[in-house]
């Protein structure tokens, strides 16, 4: 006796209990959204059903059917039970055959999880290893893994596997009557499989019930009600929610941290991913809407992604309107698709100039016909603008300053800053894109464009879009400055640009967001991406097969879906927004060049700076003082002169003069919807210019009907009325700019 107590000792030293064994699950993976849910079950080995994620509570029917069933004094006893022991050899020797195995549930467990041949010695070997695992784990723990490793019949393992394909609900919600029939089938679970052999199954139940009365789990009129209770099995289907996210998670999976080991036994298999469930289902819900509608254009594809701006979280992924739709290519996950990217990647080189000091919103850029090299770019809208601010270049997407601010700042130094941002697809070298790059002749995914202005959303720091919620954030990496961000934010942001954008007048009430459009050369593409300090929503719309339509317009067809998302985050539009950093200063600048006054500039307009960084180089237009009669000569660049000359806004001699009232909204050609469940002041339009100097008053006629004056930079709101209106906005010194709108 003494030896076997003395190797006994040794053997439990010498052999430290495995703490990994139970960390290993014959399962691959439960993806779950972040609420913990499952969306997914990808089959372990030998495509066996295993969901480990149920954490059982006393007070469950399963929990007490179980041991009731299994081992009666599971609660008090240390992994082997003398008793039974003592029960099993008296009833095997008596009766001359095996009748009682006296496995414990911590036994059970050890056999689950490194099966052996049915031999004494791997009876002894199960019980010492269920006495070490009873001085590591708590009983809680120990049923957990048995009630998760267990077998039910087909390929299903563990409790939460079987509770839904037998009766369509959680192991929690089990009747007692569905809790005693499966506490009964692990015993022979291909035997006892209710959808095969639903008398026997009853016939093991009758026996749980039995014994949850002896053991004082239930009374005998328990028993007798629920042996008479007729029960229904409601199989339900394994889950498949999301699936391009899920195809995307399950892609990444190496990445995600399986837990296990002394303080938590049981395993991150269920993996809790990112998903918002409620903005899932938002997203889905207005990308099916709107393809609704699109489908009789003959655009048959969509991508929605929305993103938390704070961790990089991907909080919803839609990949097409409909993946069950093969005939459109559904399973294709065109978010993850690299498509041309238009004019969204012009943000990034508007900050990157505003970093680089180069330029400011007010810097006053020519948007006049000009050569870079060989190529000839032109407008979206086929026209020029002449001179305009860099904030309304940006606005309203001009090709020809962006490609003057890609020019300033450097296009290798606009590739690179690309790259940071995490545009993976932007793989060719520099010289391939050329200056073309700013226009987006390069290609993007949804999901890395997205994540490129979260950087910008988040402050000029990048990090990797995450899909696992319990993942680390990345510490990421700073792209752009703060305050770089806030300028490109504050000119993409605005109630007018919403308004503007869908042409309706009740999209006024949004709540406050910055977006940027982009449709791509050919009208393949169309983008829209918007953002807050909060959330990042992006869509893409266009067909798998890279067929063209002329409705393919971002501003069009992928900003309603945006906007359809934001009210319904935001029902109450009270959307969080930018805090201006205190690097950004208000400065006095130039009203005609957007620089610093020099002694010849008259006429001066407040303007956004970046202390320390934004240049403090003098106005080069008003280099000579004025002649006889009062006026300013004003020196501009050849091509800007003769076309400002060809436009008739200036006379066609070196010495120019500059149309300073610019019109920033409406758009010119812009529509609008008039809804009349909203009258009245509700439905009005702002009326604004840029580039008026001075403090003076500024003028407004529609039709030649004078509507009223406002001070330079202030809107004037005017009630929409049906009909084509053409608006001009004049100052007290003559200078003045029109554009024409629809009203429907």
């Amino acid at each position: 006796m003494l030896l076997l107590v003395l190797g006994f000792v040794i053997a439990w030293f010498a052999c430290p209990f495995p703490r990994g064994l139970l960390a290993r699950y014959p399962a691959a993976a439960v993806l779950c959204d972040r609420e913990g849910t499952p969306l997914r079950v990808r089959l372990g080995p030998h495509d066996q059903d295993c969901r480990p994620i149920y954490q059982p509570h006393r007070d469950d029917w399963i929990v007490k059917a179980m041991v009731a069933a299994e081992d009666r004094r599971f609660w008090e006893h240390h992994g082997v039970d003398p008793i039974a022991v003592l029960r099993a050899l008296w009833l095997d020797v008596t009766q001359l055959r095996k009748v009682s195995g006296a496995s414990t549930l911590s036994m059970q467990v050890m056999r689950l999880a490194e099966p052996r041949s049915r031999t004494l010695m791997a009876k002894l070997v199960e019980s010492f290893r269920a006495l070490q695992m009873e001085r590591i784990f708590s009983k809680d723990e120990i049923l957990t893994q048995y009630l998760n490793r267990a077998p039910f019949g087909a390929n299903l393992v563990g409790i939460e596997a079987a509770s839904r394909r037998y009766f369509g609900k959680g192991p929690e919600d089990l009747s007692l009557a569905e809790a005693a029939l499966l506490a009964g089938v692990p015993q022979s679970p291909s035997r006892l499989r209710p959808d095969r052999r639903l008398a026997r199954a009853k016939q093991r139940q009758a026996y749980v019930l039995e014994r949850m009365v002896a053991s004082g789990c239930i009374t005998e009129e328990q028993r007798h009600a629920a042996h008479s209770q007729q029960l229904v099995l409601r199989r339900e289907t394994r889950p498949f929610r999301a699936p391009h996210f899920c195809d995307l998670a399950e892609s990444r999976l190496s990445e995600a941290s399986f837990a296990g080991g002394a303080a938590d036994p049981t395993p991150d298999i269920a993996v809790r991913t990112t998903l918002d469930p409620k903005w899932q289902r938002v997203a889905e819900e207005a990308l099916r809407r709107h393809a609704a509608e699109l489908a009789a254009g003959e655009i048959r594809g969509g991508a929605v992604v929305i993103l938390d701006v704070k961790t990089g979280a991907l909080r919803a992924l839609v990949g097409s309107p409909d993946f069950a739709d093969q005939r459109n290519q559904g399973q294709v996950n065109a978010a993850l698709a690299a498509r041309a990217a238009g004019s969204t990647l012009k943000p990034f080189a508007f900050a990157l100039a505003f970093d680089r000091g180069l330029a400011t919103p007010g810097t006053v850029l020519a948007d006049v016909p000009r050569n870079f090299g060989d190529y000839r770019p032109e407008n979206f809208d086929k026209h020029f603008r002449g001179l305009i601010s860099a904030r309304d270049a940006l606005i309203l997407s001009l090709n020809l300053p962006a490609l003057e601010i890609e020019q300033q700042a450097g296009q290798p130094v606009f590739y690179r800053a690309l790259r940071q941002l995490g545009l993976q697809t932007v793989d060719k070298p520099a010289t391939h894109y050329g200056m073309g790059l700013v226009l987006g002749n390069a290609e993007v995914r949804l999901l890395d464009l997205a994540n490129a202005y979260a950087c910008l959303a988040r402050g000029g720091v990048w990090r990797p879009a995450r899909v696992f919620e319990d993942a680390p954030v990345a510490a990421g990496r700073r792209v752009f400055s703060p305050e770089a961000c806030w300028l490109v934010a504050d000119a993409l942001g605005g109630q007018e640009r919403a308004l503007d954008a869908t042409g309706h007048a009740a999209d006024v009430r949004l709540p406050p967001l910055a977006w940027k459009t982009g449709t791509s050369s050919g009208f393949h593409d169309a983008w829209t991406v918007a953002f807050n300090s909060e959330i990042v929503i992006g869509v893409w719309a266009g067909n798998p097969d890279g067929a063209g339509s002329d409705l393919l317009v971002g501003k069009k067809v992928a900003a309603p879906v945006v906007w359809e998302i934001f009210r319904r985050i935001y029902p109450d539009n009270d959307g969080p927004w930018f805090e201006r950093p205190a690097g950004v200063a208000q400065r006095e600048v130039c009203a005609a060049s957007g620089c610093a006054p020099g002694p010849y500039c008259r006429d001066k307009v407040e303007d956004w700076s970046i202390r320390g960084v934004t240049s403090c180089r003098a106005c080069g237009v008003h280099v000579r003082a004025p002649d006889a009669a009062g006026q300013l000569a004003e020196s501009w660049p050849p091509e800007v002169t003769q076309f400002l000359a060809r436009q008739r806004a200036v006379p066609t001699t070196p010495v120019t003069k500059v149309a300073r009232v610019r019109i920033t909204s409406p758009s010119p050609g812009s529509s609008f919807r008039l809804v009349e469940e909203l009258a009245g002041a509700e439905q009005r339009l702002p009326l604004s210019a840029a580039g008026v100097g001075g403090a003076g008053a500024l003028h407004w006629f529609d039709n030649d009907r004078y509507l009223g004056a406002a001070r330079g930079g202030e809107p004037l709101f005017w009630a929409l009325a049906r009909g084509r209106h053409q608006f001009v906005a004049c100052d007290v010194a003559g200078h003045s700019d029109r554009v024409v709108i629809n009203v429907e």
